[in-house]
């Protein structure tokens, strides 16, 4: 019985872990970042400078977050204001038709989502 209790203590702070790495700005910038390389199909360089410039994103966000001290609509001005900087830079750095690919690909993959299933 002891030993039941603590391999199952042992995979709850296992996933424990797992959920908490996934809510990483490392790890949101790696997925958005893995994610528009499959879909523009750039390479490792342009790979790179996304990264960068998404995991700068995400960690302002997280940053706005821990500073905001509850202020909703403060936080979603400071959100706002991070990703129109973001997307400025995004644009410069993969160019209008790219970014236009891109954002063609969140409205369809939104649109799926919000899409009730029969």
């Amino acid at each position: 019985m002891k030993k039941l209790l603590i391999v199952l203590t042992i995979i709850l702070l296992a996933i424990n872990v797992q959920a908490q790495k996934k809510n990483t700005p490392e790890a949101k910038a790696e997925k958005i970042s893995k994610e528009m390389q499959t879909v523009l199909a750039f390479d490792q360089t342009s790979y790179e400078s996304v990264y960068a410039l998404q995991l700068k994103h995400f960690t302002k966000e997280k940053e706005l977050k821990a500073t905001s001290n509850d202020d909703k609509e403060a936080l979603k001005a400071g959100k706002k204001e991070i990703m129109q900087a973001m997307n400025l830079q995004l644009k410069e750095l993969l160019g209008k038709e790219e970014i236009q690919k891109w954002q063609a690909h969140v409205k369809a993959k939104k649109k799926k989502k919000d899409t009730p299933k029969a």
